[in-house]
């Protein structure tokens, strides 16, 4: 039997099997490729974590990520901050959340959405993880301020303990895993029974994918010490306690037994006593409370559409329609691609101002969204995926002109034409590059050959002339 508090936490990759970490390498490195923290997110880590960094850094920072501003917006207004004034622009936000709250903040919402998504999230061998992740991490984080030990620390090892979860169901089979997890639910019992089975548990898979992300040593330790190392009864130092208690809180207030030799470790190690699981339940069942109303998951299902939408528009943005239109054209094995360029845009603007050519673009989107899948690629530059062939796509297109001439009238506002090309699957080929890359040569032969009409692989046809097509 280990000593109960150990002093080294590095050892905990000297008890896993060698053939099976081979054997989950791969597992671990097609996860590294999703770090689930991006870079919008370890850019407001680290000015967070800079006292030289001003207000207008973070700010600058977040308004680069239209997901995160909204949820700090939302997040600063809550009920939960209990502020009496509201926060109407990211920067008020920023000064009335504070940078502790906004550096936790970004982790969560980066975890959340990270485990959410994941393949495996709900199975048996999964659980809810990002619902667990987030009663963790507020759980340790209190107990790391009870205990006066690194919060900061405690709260990103809290949202990242089971990650390893998702390793062990790629390598060895989620049936498996789903099995060996309902003869042993939680616990020690369960990372025995995972190392006798695999040679390595959950919570090493966890700390090797960690280590893989580029995070600190001190964070992938106490990933691999959470269910108390080799013995189950370790905790090297206050940091893994902290995680360790807030573990077995969560479980005890989802029905599950306590380990009561993991947590008398855990309340000795950080100097406290059981009176402080009470402290530790109130912040753990936040999530639970939040869940039961629904509102964490419509904030994160907000969060998903802002990411996916152009602001001005409302139409997908750029990333999020090639993403869906590429997926589109595998499931349907074809389609057709309709580039949408407004003729002299830069003249409506100088001409009208820039508040007349954004409602410009707004009704030229409301009329492109009605003949498919429409995004806009970036100023004035719309696409649209018909679903058919050429001739589909050539009649969606005279749809359009008629409907804009009629809406652009001409004496009533700002005069609007437009320039469009075409390309379809499988005729100008199978990939989306392929398609976009005729598309845009025909866009380019329909400007040079006086602006006002669209043009299909070569072949011209204007509104009042479709047969040309």
């Amino acid at each position: 039997m280990e000593a109960k508090h150990a002093t080294d936490c590095a050892p905990w990759k000297d008890s896993i099997d060698p053939v099976a970490a081979r054997s989950v390498a791969g597992a671990i490195d097609e996860l590294a490729e999703f770090p689930v923290l991006d870079a919008t997110v370890l850019r407001v880590i680290a000015l967070c974590d800079d006292q030289d960094s001003s207000a207008a850094d973070l700010v600058e920072a977040l308004e680069q990520d239209a997901t995160f501003a909204a949820n700090l917006l939302r997040f600063s207004n809550s009920a939960a901050r209990a502020h009496p004034i509201r926060a109407k622009t990211i920067r008020q936000a920023v000064m009335l959340v504070g940078r502790r709250a906004l550096r936790r903040l970004a982790l969560e919402a980066a975890t959340y959405r990270f485990l959410e998504r994941a393949k495996g999230n709900g199975r048996a061998s999964c659980g809810q993880l990002h619902l667990h992740a987030i009663s963790v991490a507020l759980g340790s984080a209190a107990a790391a301020d009870e205990g006066q030990v690194s919060a900061d620390t405690a709260h990103l090892a809290g949202l990242l303990h089971d990650v390893g979860k998702l390793v062990l169901p790629a390598v060895f089979g989620e049936e498996e895993c789903d099995a060996l997890s309902r003869e042993n639910p939680s616990g020690a019992d369960r990372v025995l029974a995972e190392r006798e089975r695999f040679g390595i548990d959950h919570a090493q898979c966890g700390a090797l994918l960690a280590e893989s992300w580029g995070l600190p040593d001190e964070v992938a330790s106490i990933i691999a010490w959470h269910h108390g190392g080799p013995t189950g009864v370790g905790a090297p130092n206050g940091a893994v306690a902290c995680v360790q208690l807030a573990d077995i809180v969560a479980g005890m207030l989802n029905g599950t037994e306590a380990d009561h030799a993991l947590l008398e470790v855990c309340l000795d190690r950080l100097g406290l006593t059981a009176d402080v699981l009470d402290v530790l339940a109130h912040q753990v069942t936040q999530t639970e409370k939040r869940d039961e109303t629904g509102a964490l998951a419509r904030r994160v299902a907000e969060l998903e559409r802002l990411s996916q939408t152009d602001d001005l528009t409302g139409l997908a943005n750029r990333r999020h329609w090639l993403q869906t239109t590429r997926a589109a054209l595998q499931d349907n094995g074809g389609g057709a691609i309709l580039i949408v360029d407004v003729d002299h845009f830069k003249a409506v603007n100088e001409r009208h101002g820039f508040a007349a050519g954004d409602l410009v673009l707004t009704e030229l989107a409301r009329i492109i969204g009605r003949h498919g899948h429409a995004g806009r690629l970036g100023g004035d530059e719309f696409a649209l995926l018909v679903p058919g062939n050429l001739e589909e796509a050539a009649q969606a297109a005279q749809r359009i002109m008629a409907q804009v001439s009629e809406v652009f009238e001409a004496g009533s506002g700002p005069k609007i034409d437009l320039s469009m090309g075409c390309a379809a699957a499988p005729t100008h080929g199978d990939e989306l590059a392929d398609l976009l890359e005729a598309a845009d040569v025909a866009l380019l032969d329909a400007k040079r050959a006086g602006r006002s009409r669209a043009m299909i692989a070569g072949a011209e046809f204007r509104a009042d002339d479709i047969a040309a097509a």
